[in-house]
């Protein structure tokens, strides 16, 4: 019986694999390096012909006044339903939100309009929902042309800009 108990515990223990996690937030710095622009969530599934709303958000940022989002996405599977100010520039003031969508592209334009003139942290500063037009997965892309600007209207450095796809099954 003894050497059975020993025989189990052997396989037991030996049949055992640790597991290193896997981390799938994009808003944990192990994954994007802030300054940044993200998506979240950053990969969606949904059934064809519904919508996906996916969040815009700066990671980290440290003193900005200002931020151009330029979104790229896949027109043939996706569209804009709807785009909408965040949260990240609320204050007593609205912020400056305007976006311009030619199909195949978003261009975001955010600017504070708070009395503190600039804001630090991590926030969402848009929210968009797309709607589906073909099965597959659409990708969506933050570019490089997006920009964060300084209270003065001078460039910081974007160490991190999303990617992600919206999958319509």
């Amino acid at each position: 019986m003894r050497s059975i108990n020993l025989i189990f515990y052997s396989l037991i223990l030996f049949s055992c694999e640790i597991l290193e996690p896997t981390y799938q937030n994009t808003l944990d710095l192990d994954n994007n390096n802030p300054p940044g622009i993200v998506f979240t969530p950053k990969n969606t599934n949904t059934p064809l012909g519904s919508s996906a709303t996916i969040n815009v958000k700066v990671l980290e940022v440290e003193d900005i006044a200002g931020v151009r989002a330029r979104i790229d996405y896949d027109g043939s599977k996706l569209e804009i339903f709807s785009v909408t100010a965040g949260s990240f520039f609320s204050s007593i003031d609205p912020p400056i939100f305007i976006y311009d969508n030619n199909g195949a592209s978003l261009d975001i334009y955010t600017f504070f309009m708070g009395s503190e003139k600039v804001k630090s942290g991590t926030g969402n500063i848009a929210t968009i929902v797309f709607s589906t037009k073909q099965q597959g997965f659409g990708n969506i892309q933050i570019t490089g042309e997006s920009e964060l600007l300084d209270q003065n209207g001078q460039l910081i450095p974007i160490q991190s800009l999303g990617s992600g796809a919206i999958n319509a099954q």
